[in-house]
C-alpha cells in the first residue's frame, strides 16, 4: 500500500528524466505489475490513469478528450494483458527465472503500445512529429529500453527486502560496477572522439565481465550507471545517429548483459545444487559402505560361530561315532557285519571330510591362526586348486597380516571365490595370486591381482554370475576399486584401494 501511495510520484519523477535512451515509466509500470498482488491491480490502474489524466491536462499533451482518455487508460491495459497472457505473475518466482520472461513481456508490450500511441497521435491532430516508421520505432524502443533498465533494478530492490537479500558490496561487484560508467565519463573528456558509440563500445567489456563474474544483479546496477553516464557525458556527433539507433543499441546491450548474468547465476545455482547432491551422495555412499562393512563383519562372526559349533558339536560327535565303529569292528566276528561296519565307517570318514570342507568354507581356521599371507599361500582353496591339478602360486608383499579384520576377510573371500570359480569352470591349468601392500607417507596402496591362463571368457553383462557379484560386493564393502577382465586373465581380477597404514612405521617389503 505504501508503494501504491508513492507510485504516482515515482511515475512523474521518471517521466521528467525520460529522454533519448528510454521511457522509464514503462519499466516502472511493468515492474509494479509484477511485484504487486493481482488483487491490487485495479487500485494501481486507477492511480496511474488519474496521474496520466492530470499530467496530460497540465502539459496539454492531447487536443481531444478521447485521445487523452485513450492515452491514459489503454497503455496500462496493454501491459497488464500481455503480462497476464505470457508472463507468470508472482513475486515468489525466483528472479533469475522471472527476468527473461519479463524482458519478453516488455518487448511485446512495447510493440503493441507503440502502435497504440502512434494511432492516438494520428487520430488526435492528424500529424506526427516524425515519419510513421520513426514514430513506431521511437515509441517501441523507448518503452523497451525503460523496461530493460527499470525492471531488473526493481527486482533487485525487491529481493533486498526479502530472504534473497545480498550484501551491498556484492551488489556493486565490490566497486567494479562503476567501471563501465567511469570508462564512458573518462573517454568523453578526450579532446577528439570520432563517433559517440566509441565510449559505449569501450565500456562493454567491463560490463560483460561483471555479468559473467557476478551475475545479473551487479550487471543491472552497472548497466544503470552506464546509462546515467551516457546521458551525463557530452558526446559529440550524437545528432548524426539515425533515429532510434542509440536507444536500440542500449536496449540490446542491456538484454544481452542481463541474460548473460541470468545464465551465470543459473549455472552457479546448478553447481551449488550439484555440489550439495554430490555431498549427500558421498555421505550416503559412506553410510552404505559402513553398513556393508557391518553386515560383512556380522556375517563373518556368524560364519565363525557356526563353524565353531559344527567343529565342536557335530565334529566331535562324528569322531565319537567313528571311534565306536572301530571298537565294534574289533569285537565283531561275523563277516557280513564287519563288511557293513566298514561301509558305515567309510561313509563317516567321507562325511567328516565334507564337514571339514564346510567348516573351512564358513571360516578358515588358517586365517585366524596364521594370518592372511599364509591363508592365501596354504589355505583350503589352495588345496582345492592343487587337488584339481591346477598349478597354483602366490606372492604376498608387505605386512598384510596387520590389515583390519574386515579387509583381510574380504580379500580372502575374494581369492576364495575366484579360486572356486577357477576350479569349477576352468582356469587354464594355472592360477597366480599377487597381493601387495605398498606404504606411502599417509596411507598404503593395496593391490590384489588374480591371474589365470584360461583366455577370453564370455560374460553376459546382464547376468554376470553369482561369483562375480560376490567378488564385487566384497570389494565395494571395503571401498575398493574392482576390475574384471573377460578378455584376458593377466590379470583376470584386480582389486585396488588405499588403506591406513597398519602401524606407525612404513612396512618393509618381503
Amino acid at each position: 500500500m505504501i508503494w501504491l501511495a508513492l507510485y504516482p510520484f515515482a511515475w512523474l519523477g521518471l517521466f521528467g528524466i525520460a529522454g533519448i535512451f528510454w521511457f522509464l515509466p514503462a519499466g516502472l509500470r511493468l515492474g509494479t505489475l509484477w511485484l504487486l498482488p493481482r488483487r491490487l491491480w485495479p487500485a494501481m490502474a486507477m492511480i496511474e490513469i488519474i496521474t496520466l489524466l492530470a499530467m496530460g491536462i497540465a502539459l496539454d499533451l492531447y487536443t481531444s478528450t478521447l485521445a487523452l482518455l485513450a492515452g491514459a487508460i489503454l497503455p496500462w491495459c496493454i501491459y497488464a494483458t500481455v503480462l497476464r497472457g505470457i508472463g507468470r505473475h508472482g513475486r515468489g518466482t525466483v528472479a533469475r527465472r522471472a527476468l527473461p520472461r519479463l524482458l519478453a513481456v516488455g518487448f511485446v508490450a512495447a510493440v503493441f503500445n507503440s502502435i497504440l500511441l502512434t494511432g492516438i497521435d494520428l487520430n488526435d491532430d492528424g500529424s506526427l512529429a516524425t515519419g510513421l516508421p520513426s514514430m513506431l520505432v521511437s515509441y517501441a524502443l523507448g518503452d523497451f529500453a525503460g523496461v530493460v533498465l527499470m525492471v531488473p533494478i526493481m527486482l533487485v530492490l525487491a529481493d533486498q527486502s526479502g530472504p534473497e537479500r545480498r550484501p551491498w558490496p556484492e551488489l556493486l561487484a565490490y566497486g567494479v560496477a562503476v567501471a563501465p560508467s567511469a570508462a564512458v565519463l573518462g573517454l568523453s573528456l578526450l579532446p577528439v572522439i570520432e563517433a559517440p558509440v566509441y565510449p559505449l563500445a569501450m565500456a562493454l567489456l567491463p560490463l560483460f565481465l561483471i555479468a559473467h563474474r557476478y551475475g545479473w544483479r551487479p550487471a543491472s546496477i552497472a548497466y544503470g550507471l552506464l546509462c546515467v553516464a551516457l546521458v551525463a557525458a557530452t558526446l559529440p556527433h550524437v545528432d548524426s545517429l539515425a533515429p532510434g539507433q542509440l536507444p536500440m543499441l542500449m536496449a540490446m546491450v542491456g538484454c544481452a548483459v542481463l541474460l548473460l548474468g541470468v545464465a551465470t547465476e543459473a549455472l552457479r545455482a546448478k553447481r551449488i545444487e550439484m555440489d550439495e547432491i554430490v555431498r549427500m551422495l558421498r555421505g550416503r555412499s559412506a553410510e552404505l559402505s559402513r553398513a556393508a562393512n557391518r553386515m560383512a563383519a556380522l556375517q563373518e562372526q556368524e560364519r565363525r560361530r557356526i563353524g565353531v559349533e559344527l567343529h565342536d558339536q557335530i565334529g566331535q560327535d562324528m569322531t565319537a561315532i567313528a571311534t565306536r565303529l572301530r571298537i565294534v569292528e574289533l569285537t565283531a566276528s561275523n563277516p557280513a557285519v564287519l563288511e557293513g561296519l566298514a561301509s558305515i565307517s567309510s561313509l563317516v570318514t567321507s562325511a567328516h571330510g565334507h564337514l571339514r570342507e564346510v567348516i573351512n568354507e564358513l571360516h578358515p581356521a588358517v586365517l585366524d591362526r596364521f594370518g592372511l599371507a599364509r591363508a592365501i599361500a596354504e589355505g583350503p582353496f589352495a588345496e582345492l586348486l592343487r587337488d584339481r591339478g591346477v598349478l597354483y602360486t602366490s606372492r604376498v608383499q608387505g605386512r598384510v597380516d596387520q590389515l583390519p579384520d574386515n579387509i583381510a576377510s574380504a580379500l580372502y573371500r575374494i581369492c576364495q571365490e575366484a579360486a572356486t570359480n577357477g576350479a569349477r569352470h576352468g582356469c587354464g591349468g594355472r592360477m597366480h595370486i599377487r597381493l601387495t601392500l605398498m606404504p606411502s607417507a599417509v596411507a598404503a596402496e593395496l593391490t590384489l591381482e588374480i591371474e589365470d591362463q584360461f583366455g577370453p571368457i564370455d560374460i553376459d553383462p546382464d547376468r554376470p554370475g553369482r561369483g562375480l557379484l560376490n567378488i564385487r560386493d566384497r570389494a565395494d564393502a571395503i571401498g575398493a576399486d574392482y576390475r574384471f577382465n573377460p578378455a584376458s586373465g593377466t590379470p583376470r581380477h584386480r582389486v585396488q584401494m588405499w588403506t591406513p597404514l597398519p602401524d606407525d612405521e612404513a612396512a618393509p617389503l618381503r
